[in-house]
């Protein structure tokens, strides 16, 4: 069954993306043909053009925005009818979404899969499960039917109080064990009363792996079932991925008898969690857009969806809409099982625009609590170590293992990450310290071997074990080429020349537009003779860099050349 879901998701990103871009071909001709009938009106093209863009930028506001004004042009165009459907669907517009997907399906005749499922859904979240229903049976058993259909079938049966009906349409449809049909199982059992039978499904689910959403309505179902000890495992498997945490914490000091919402309180709460989990599918196959699509669907079934909110805010970050994935991600209530990934989403956003105040306020503010303390503490450092405040990453990350009686594996991250801000501080003793704890955790880790392989061979010490590093670092990741360029500077320094030049070329080839890596293959040109190669490298190096002094120190060598090993490449360390 998973299997076929992974191929279903597959061809559903092509069905929906043919949808979104079927004017690219077919409405091309219309395009020329209306534009040529109206020339004194060039806004069509214009819009048109527009909404394609603002679409591909994934502002779809601004782009159902630019179709409405195409569509006052050729109201009766059912591609664009429907293209502007899509958009306002994709915006969370569902007011103007219903009013054209009927169009759509009248337009049609035979109506329109997607609009169809819109419709329904539609109904479904005002409890009109007759209406639901009669727009479901339109569907074909292929196409987006193929995996919704079964579901928001069962849903909205389940919706009329008929539970046995909804449990076959799952049963029909599914392999017993197959974790997508025991959650909903689970999640009908339970909505009906009966909680034996869902905890049974959920114990079989989980058994089969689950997803983070999944994973939280398990542990929310048996904290309320009276076996908080699963709910403890899960929560606590949970804090290896998301550190941002307080329920294990919460948990053990919680009032037993407090009152925890359960998960599906009415029939469209099942039905979102069916499409979310195809959201889930498509976003992690790229396909932003059939994930925005079925994101919408999720919050117009159930508005206060935080997995919806955080996949959405996802969306608009990855592409950039700062000030809306902010709002998304700031939509999540603070009693919500997600509430801290989303405000740690926050601080990401906020620094990647430019914004590392709001960043570190927040990140301080979620220190302050014991329950994320720790984890708001490491990223406070990470954040401070990106803007080169070294001293405030390490002051940051002492705090964070403050209380330590003892360095152990779990704590490994830090100790790494502390020893990269004390070498940028050129505290290098403590660094290395930090550094070789680190490894000793992690033996094989590539990052750490690299990080001490090419500072032991920037300062010309210890180059036998940094070759063994770099060496084993390279074996690891051997399409990596800062660690290729570990690996060559370090036989650089120790004499081997020719051999360095072939590593150092690999490395080149895999990042051609780094001016460090540009400066020791220049150096190495320049030792075995090459030297027209090497200034060329190093004039490379130097037109790439924004560093004045490091292209003072270039151009020094592009005059006289270097002379022996120690005249060197700054001690520049790839992070």
């Amino acid at each position: 069954m998973r299997e076929f879901r992974f191929l279903y998701a597959l061809a559903l990103i092509a069905i929906i993306a043919a949808s979104l871009s079927a004017c690219a071909g077919e409405q091309a001709n219309k395009s020329a043909a209306l534009i040529s009938v109206v020339p004194d009106h060039p806004t069509f093209s214009g819009s048109y053009l527009s909404g394609r863009f603002a679409q591909r930028q994934q502002d779809w506001e601004t782009a159902q925005n630019y179709m409405n004004t195409v569509l006052s042009y050729d109201s009766s165009n059912e591609v664009m009818v429907q293209r502007t459907f899509l958009l306002a669907l994709g915006s969370g517009n569902f007011v103007a979404a219903k009013t054209l997907a009927q169009k759509v399906i009248t337009m049609k005749k035979g109506g329109d899969e997607l609009a169809l499922i819109f419709l329904s859904c539609d109904a479904m979240s005002h409890d009109d499960f007759k209406t639901s229903l009669d727009l479901l049976n339109k569907l074909p058993p292929e196409g987006f039917g193929q995996y919704t259909k079964p579901l928001l079938t069962a849903w909205s049966l389940m919706g009329q109080g008929n539970k046995t009906a909804a449990l076959k349409m799952l049963s029909d449809n599914a392999m017993p064990d197959d974790p997508s049909y025991r959650m909903h199982a689970g999640m009908m059992e339970e909505m009906s009363g009966n909680m034996n039978a869902a905890a049974e499904h959920y114990k079989i689910a989980m058994a089969n792996g689950l997803s983070l959403h999944t994973a939280v309505m398990v542990a929310n179902f048996f904290e309320r079932y009276g076996q908080p000890e699963i709910s403890r495992d899960i929560y606590e498997g949970l804090d290896k991925i998301y550190p941002y945490n307080p329920f294990i914490n919460a948990m053990s000091h919680s009032d037993p008898h407090r009152n925890i919402k359960p998960n599906v309180m009415r029939a469209a709460d099942g039905a979102a969690l069916a499409l979310f989990d195809l959201a889930t599918l498509l976003y992690e196959k790229h396909a932003y857009e059939s994930a925005q699509i079925y994101g919408s669907l999720v919050q117009q079934l159930s508005p206060a969806s935080p997995f919806a909110k955080m996949m959405m805010g996802d969306i608009a970050a990855l592409h950039s809409q700062f000030d809306r994935a902010i709002e998304d991600y700031s939509a999540i209530d603070a009693s919500s099982p997600i509430y801290w990934i989303a405000r740690v989403r926050m601080t990401e956003v906020y620094e990647v625009s430019g914004q590392v105040d709001k960043s570190i306020a927040i990140l301080t503010d979620l220190s302050k609590s014991e329950a994320t303390r720790v984890p708001a503490l490491v990223s406070l450092g990470d954040v401070y170590r990106r803007q080169n405040r070294y001293e405030d990453a390490v002051a940051a990350y002492n705090q964070a293992m403050a209380g330590v009686p003892k360095v152990t594996e779990e704590q490994w991250p830090i100790v790494y990450a502390r020893g990269m801000a004390e070498e940028r501080l050129n505290r290098w003793g403590q660094a290395e310290k930090d550094l070789l704890q680190a490894l000793s955790f992690q033996p094989d880790n590539p990052m750490i071997l690299n990080f001490l392989a090419y500072s032991w061979a920037n300062q010309g010490v210890n180059l036998n074990k940094a070759l063994e590093y770099a060496k084993h670092a390279a074996e690891l990741r051997p399409d990596d080429g800062y660690i290729l360029d570990s690996y060559g500077w370090t036989l650089f320094r120790l004499s081997h020349y020719q051999e360095s030049v072939n590593w150092l070329e690999q490395a080149v080839s895999q990042i051609p537009e780094d001016s460090t890596l540009l400066d020791h293959l220049g150096d190495a040109y320049w030792q075995v003779g090459r030297q027209n190669e090497a200034r060329f490298q190093w004039k490379h190096a130097r037109d790439l860099s924004q560093d004045a002094s490091f292209k003072t120190f270039i151009d020094q060598k592009m005059q006289h050349g270097i002379t022996v090993p120690s005249q060197l490449s700054r001690n520049e360390t790839k992070l």
